[in-house]
């Protein structure tokens, strides 16, 4: 099992130490497998013999395979566009009370996705887990042969998530078995972005890679100069991703063809959020971060917004406005259209927030270890609980519950009482 990251480790690996390609080596195997606003080739396949651990708690018959569907916080963002916002969902506002919390043995830095009642997260233990989300009981864990820094994403029956290993691997929700694998050249940190059909990942090995969401056959890939971490944001066609290479492409989906490049200057860790023809996406020079709004037309600049943040400050777009956590005290809310401020909530802590919003609340996983609510509207408090550890990933809101893992090894349910 890989040791626990220190606080020092964790800073470290914030520093940074293009032509489509259809050939490659990689395989799949399938089983039967403070702010500031200015202006594909064909691939091997091989039996599968991994197993998941544990026993299900039930093995219930799949519903048959129709058109995708998009319910509930079934991957990184929320949805393809990875807006961090759910208009159909709610959160608790008052009264709030941690109702379960469930353990792996070690870091929990994925965000959890939730579909049909059941939580999937990913940990530093090298296993992806499905836990109930009523009361918390594992149904079951997969032993992904590496760390899982990638957030499940979770369509139609199946489970996807990438691993340390160099593997994306495609998981029954039923009950954990594999379905299939498919290898790149180096880690996946990516969390993988699944529509019509398709899956959408970077890798370490510097490309993005589709799969068949099927099969995990490679439809295709494009190559970057850099590592990709950052999730792919999937709208209109077209695939938006960023680079450790210092650059933001968008990507035709049929075949990964390049339609526009923007050099930002700056490496890109975070995923782009893509709203109302706007690509939103964060850079970073290591002590200072900056928003980007790009059209999604040809790539052309926007406005940008400076804030000091060492790793790019985070975003969810809601109904015209960008929401902003940074790595140090500030949230921001700014006009999405002209990143004229709003309000901005400075409670005097450390926050390094990662932000989602539902139905007019602003829910923030922060570095100090608390979940905090605040209101849309103004940015006043709502509540704060502290689990205790860093919190490094957004939270997920469903049926009036919010859903994060932290530091310590744990996943949290908070609700109204």
């Amino acid at each position: 099992m890989p040791g626990r990251p220190t606080r020092r480790e964790y800073l470290l690996s914030l520093g940074v130490t293009g032509v489509a390609g259809l050939a490659g080596c990689n395989t799949t195997e399938t089983e039967t497998e403070p702010g500031t606003a200015t202006g594909a080739t064909p691939s091997r396949s091989e039996t599968a013999t991994e197993e998941p651990t544990g026993t299900p708690d039930s093995e219930p018959e799949p519903d048959p395979p129709t058109e995708q569907s998009i319910s509930g916080w079934p991957m990184f963002g929320a949805n393809p566009a990875h807006t961090r916002t759910a208009p159909e969902e709610t959160g608790p506002t008052e009264n709030v009370t941690t109702r379960w919390q469930f353990r792996a043995d070690n870091v929990i830095r994925t965000s959890p996705a939730v579909v049909d009642n059941t939580v999937y997260v990913g940990s530093y233990d090298e296993n992806v887990y499905a836990i109930d989300a009523a009361d918390g009981d594992q149904q079951w864990r997969f032993d992904a042969g590496g760390v899982v820094r990638s957030s499940p994403a979770v369509v139609d029956g199946t489970v996807y998530a990438g691993s340390s290993d160099q593997h994306v691997y495609a998981v029954d929700t039923a009950d954990g078995s594999q379905q299939w694998r498919f290898e790149t050249d180096d880690s996946v940190v990516s969390s993988p972005t699944v529509l019509d059909g398709t899956v959408y990942v970077g890798s370490d090995d510097g490309y993005v890679y589709a799969l068949d969401a099927a099969d995990g056959s490679q439809q295709w890939r494009f190559e970057t100069g850099g590592r990709v971490q950052a999730s792919p944001a999937v709208v209109d066609d077209t695939v938006y991703v960023g680079s450790y290479d210092e650059s933001v492409y968008a990507l035709d989906t049929a075949d990964g063809a390049e339609q526009w490049r923007f050099e930002t200057g700056r490496f890109v860790y975070s995923s782009a959020t893509v709203a109302d023809g706007i690509v939103y996406v964060s850079t970073t020079n290591g002590t200072e971060g900056t928003l980007l709004a790009l059209s999604t037309t040809d790539g052309t600049e926007q406005w940008r917004f400076l804030a000091k943040t060492n790793r790019g400050p985070t975003v969810a777009v809601a109904d015209g406005t960008a929401y902003l956590g940074t790595t140090h005290n500030d949230i921001f809310a700014l006009d999405a259209a002209t990143a004229v401020e709003q309000w901005r909530y400075r409670p005097g802590d450390w926050l390094e927030a990662e932000l989602t919003v539902v139905d007019g609340t602003v829910y923030a996983g922060c570095g100090d270890g608390t979940v905090r609510a605040l209101d849309t509207a103004d940015g006043s408090e709502q509540w704060v609980v502290d689990t205790g550890n860093l919190i490094r990933s957004p939270p997920a809101v469903v049926d009036g519950t919010v859903y994060v893992g932290n530091y310590d090894d744990t996943v949290y349910a908070i609700s109204e009482e």
